[in-house]
């Protein structure tokens, strides 16, 4: 009796060390997918977590756990005008 008792435990762990491995597998291939896609839902979605980013401009951070938000960026005029500023005049040293 023992023997069959220990046999179904082995075959419903075994089980479920497989179920677990190919949860984590199909999760891989949809994120692949997912990104192959370009789906913008990644950003937002709860089950993806960012750890690294790639493209993204200097001084940018991940923040674990925060809902993404877009953030407007105001256009930098077209044509940068330097303010005229009046040199004094040069001075001349004279010795004697």
């Amino acid at each position: 009796m023992s023997v069959v008792l220990g046999w179904f435990l082995v075959l419903a762990l075994t089980g479920v060390i497989a179920l677990v491995g190919w949860w984590q597998w199909k999760a891989y291939v949809t994120l692949d997918q997912r990104i192959d896609q370009l789906d913008s839902t990644l950003l937002d979605s709860a089950g993806t977590r960012v750890e690294k980013v790639l493209d993204a401009p200097p001084g940018s951070v991940v923040v674990p756990y925060v809902a993404s938000t877009l953030v407007p960026v105001q256009q930098a005029p077209t044509q940068m005008v330097a303010p005229v500023v009046e040199q004094p005049a040069p001075v001349r040293l004279i010795q004697d």
